[in-house]
């Protein structure tokens, strides 16, 4: 039985070890906006900011016209956020002040960046 339980330990560890992840992460920095996203499309879903740029970061989620949330990130921090899309329109990490170019939350698509790197 103990053998068992620790082989589900180490097999379920190695799984979570391979980049699955249920959640976006969007890493803020001076030049651009990392996204990692979760491979199921999901209503229900949570976005963990990361903030390494050197100044604050006010932003928004939208979808279609709704705005879904609002978020004030200071320089240097984490936040997480749960996000409910209720309609068919893809959701939008649009950052506010300072102003930056809107991200499309894309589910399946592993890893990007916006700009995106030449």
């Amino acid at each position: 039985m103990k053998l068992w339980l620790v082989l589900t330990f180490i097999l379920s560890g190695s799984l979570w070890g391979q980049g699955h992840n249920p959640s976006f992460i969007l890493k803020l920095s001076d030049s651009g906006i990392s996204v990692s996203s979760p491979e199921k499309k999901m209503k229900l879903f949570s976005v963990i900011i990361e903030n390494k740029s050197l100044s604050d970061q006010v932003a928004k989620f939208v979808s279609g016209t709704d705005n879904l949330k609002f978020v004030t990130i200071e320089a240097g921090k984490s936040q997480t956020i749960e996000i409910e899309n209720k309609g068919t329109q893809p959701v939008f990490f649009v950052p506010m002040s300072p102003s930056f170019q809107e991200v499309e939350l894309k589910f399946g698509k592993k890893t990007y960046e916006v700009p995106p790197k030449r």
